[in-house]
């Protein structure tokens, strides 16, 4: 699989999960890396279909994380400010303590990719996985 862009990218794009994963792990044990990244402040009070869109998940799948981290204690929800039917994920406290923690971890790790590479090929990379990502939204 690794002999085409597509398999290359996937192959690359699971392996940092699983290392996103560890280190989230290393935070908190209950936690998982796609919680994390739904947990990140700059999602707070969006509603479970933004979220769904933004991690590119089903609108099933994120609602099983959202039960999963109001099971502990990390995120509540709220009823939409101008959509009376729908409801808004807010983080809770502890919540926004263990975003910190671990979205400070996940930006180390992310950090880490471009380490040997030059700009110009950082630039190029950045281009041929922003097309390829459009291509599939």
């Amino acid at each position: 699989m690794n002999d085409t862009l597509l398999g290359l990218i996937w192959n690359t794009s699971r392996a940092v999960q699983n290392k996103a994963q560890n280190t989230v792990g290393l935070v908190s044990p209950e936690l998982n890396a796609e919680q994390t990244l739904m947990l990140l402040k700059e999602e707070d009070g969006l509603r479970p279909i933004d979220i769904a869109e933004r991690l590119m998940r089903s609108k099933s799948s994120v609602t099983s994380i959202i039960k999963t981290a109001q099971r502990h204690g990390l995120v509540a929800t709220r009823p939409h400010p101008l959509k009376g039917n729908s409801k808004c994920v807010h983080l809770t406290k502890k919540g926004v303590m263990m975003c910190d923690s671990a979205g400070n971890n996940i930006h180390s790790l992310l950090a880490e990719v471009p380490q040997g590479l030059t700009q110009k090929e950082v630039d190029t990379c950045r281009k041929v996985l922003e097309v390829t990502l459009n291509c599939y939204r």
